[in-house]
């Protein structure tokens, strides 16, 4: 008995343990942007909607080649009776009538087809908006971590100028105390406001990629971009842009729908065949005809349908138009902003922050030996830090611009390809 209750326990608390492991392993793994792609595509709502837009799309692909289905008429009257003295009811007559769609199966067809490519279109440009704010969302923890370690060292530096730390033991009047102390409360102050950032951005990036809210998730350094491709590269990505290939596609489905509407103008010419029985020379007989019906157009000819599917179409072509003409010009944005950042960050980083981090060591030496004052040391301190947090700025600003620049060029982390060269 204590064996039958302790196995199944012992199963469920196997069982926690493994689930508890791999959630642990999911949280404390270093994240980088493709594995942070790969989560948020697995675990988005947009993208499972997106895949149900395909869905009623290949359903409506299946409707639009389907024929109506035939009528059924069955007569009952008191005819025969009448006629021949019998009385009573009898089955008189009964006919099938099948529409026949002579030239509007086709354009529906080829309408539907459109429709569902443009779905498709629809959803690889749905992952790629996806990819991008992941990535958004990516670089800006990777920023506010790194400007949080930056604000601990700037911190750690301030502390360290404190009278008998690291061997510093020269006199300091009461305005050197003073600018020290302002020096360190600055730094607190920023580790503080960095905290808080870091805070937001990890609470944003556990929301998107769906983590549990005690999760910590580390992400690898933030580092230079490369040069991006050759703008020429870029622009000829635009033709199968999937943002383009939609609206393509749904300028194709307003197309055909024209033509649907102008096959509408008359209804399904209808074929009927009929068995009737009728009292004929002083006998109940059975006999077969077949009816030919068509719709005569006096009063409707679906004139405001298909002005109103041309319109449609003049207004998918326009919009065409504008997204190729807007997508143009933020590649050509994207693409001289991030060679801009890419540049101002590799001046910042020779010109800038060696420069500023001597100076600083060298004021720091200075001023432990008393030949410079704390305000030559709160400028190189300032100085240097500042820059440090501009030149991550930048960083985090060309990967951004990075990201945007994948998205006007319709490129997807997913087919291994990238705006690098």
């Amino acid at each position: 008995m204590v064996a039958e209750h302790f196995l199944p326990a012992a199963g469920r608390f196997c069982m926690g343990v493994l689930l508890a492991s791999a959630c642990a392993s999911v949280q404390a793994q270093v994240w980088n942007l493709e594995s942070s792609v790969e989560r948020a595509t697995t675990v988005a709502p947009e993208l499972r909607a997106a895949e149900a837009e395909v869905a009623a799309r290949t359903g409506e692909l299946t409707q639009a080649g389907a024929w109506p289905n035939p009528a059924v008429e069955l007569r009952t009257d008191e005819k025969l009776g009448i006629d021949d003295g019998r009385g009573g009811y009898s089955l008189n007559q009964m006919s099938i009538t099948q529409p026949i769609p002579l030239r509007r199966l086709a354009h529906q067809r080829r309408a539907a087809e459109a429709g569902l490519e443009s779905a498709r279109a629809g959803q690889r440009y749905q992952r790629l908006q996806l990819e991008t704010r992941t990535a958004q969302a990516f670089h800006a923890l990777q920023f506010a971590a790194e400007r949080q370690h930056l604000a601990e060292e700037r911190l750690k530096f301030a502390e360290g100028l404190r009278p008998g730390a690291d061997r510093l033991v020269r006199y300091l009047s009461p305005l050197e105390r003073a600018r020290l102390d302002i020096l360190r409360e600055s730094a607190r102050q920023d580790v503080a406001s960095a905290e808080g950032k870091w805070s937001e951005a990890v609470s944003q990036f556990r929301a998107l990629l769906v983590l549990s809210p005690d999760a910590q998730p580390e992400t690898t350094p933030l580092t230079p971009f490369n040069a991006p491709a050759a703008l020429a590269e870029l622009h000829g990505r635009l033709a199968t842009h999937p943002a383009l290939r939609a609206t393509q596609q749904a300028r194709n489905a307003s197309r055909a729908n024209v033509d649907v509407a102008r096959s509408q103008r008359f209804a399904d010419p209808t074929v009927s065949v009929f068995r009737e029985r009728d009292y004929l020379a002083g006998s109940r007989r059975d006999y077969t005809g077949f009816m030919l019906g068509v719709q005569i157009p006096l009063w409707n000819i679906n004139g405001g349908g298909v002005a109103r599917a041309v319109a449609e179409a003049d207004k998918a072509e326009a919009l065409l138009a504008a997204q190729h003409r807007d997508l143009e010009s933020r590649l050509r944005q994207n693409h001289l902003h991030l060679g801009h950042l890419i540049e101002q960050a590799e001046h910042y980083r020779t010109r800038l922050l060696a420069p500023a981090r001597q100076v600083l060591d060298l004021t720091r030496k200075g001023f432990a030996t008393g030949e410079q004052n704390g305000l030559a040391l709160v400028d190189a301190s300032n100085t240097y830090f500042e820059a440090q947090a501009r030149y991550l700025e930048l960083l985090h600003g060309a990967w951004i611009e990075a990201a945007e620049l994948r998205l006007a060029a319709g490129i997807s982390l997913a087919d291994g390809t990238a705006v690098q060269p």
